[in-house]
């Protein structure tokens, strides 16, 4: 009878804890700044908006990646109108001034890897460029 009673303590305790534990995530989310509606959306496309081609990543390099929602024009060149998720204002500024020069080459709209509109992108940036 006691070791009866002693599962059924232990069951009791496993169930409350993972009540409090899908409490406390479901509440964070419902106070997520920046959230945008981004949630369940996936990117079209992920661009490298600070690498050229022929420059070598430093090894052991970190690279991030931001997901945004933009709009593609069709000569290449790319508005941010929101990130998804709040970044840091050192990292929103480059990442806006890095897009300000990107182009995206034609041959990824000849093979429909992209579309002009808007969409959500992933603009991947290596944070040891910052400056």
């Amino acid at each position: 009878m006691k070791n009866r009673l002693n599962y059924l303590l232990i069951l009791l305790c496993l169930l409350i804890a993972g009540a409090c534990k899908n409490g406390t995530s479901s509440s964070s989310s419902e106070t997520d700044e920046g959230g945008g509606g981004c949630e369940g959306e996936t990117a079209k496309a992920i661009l490298w908006v600070d690498y050229k081609r022929g420059r070598s990543l430093p090894a052991g390099s970190v690279v991030r990646t931001v997901k945004v929602h933009a709009k593609v024009f069709s000569d290449g060149t790319v508005k941010v109108l929101s990130f998804c998720k709040k970044q840091p204002v050192m990292v929103e500024n480059y990442i806006l001034k890095r897009v300000a020069a990107y182009t995206i080459r034609k041959e990824i709209f000849e093979e429909n890897y992209l579309e002009p509109g808007e969409q959500y992108l992933q603009l991947r940036y290596v944070p040891e460029w910052i400056k």
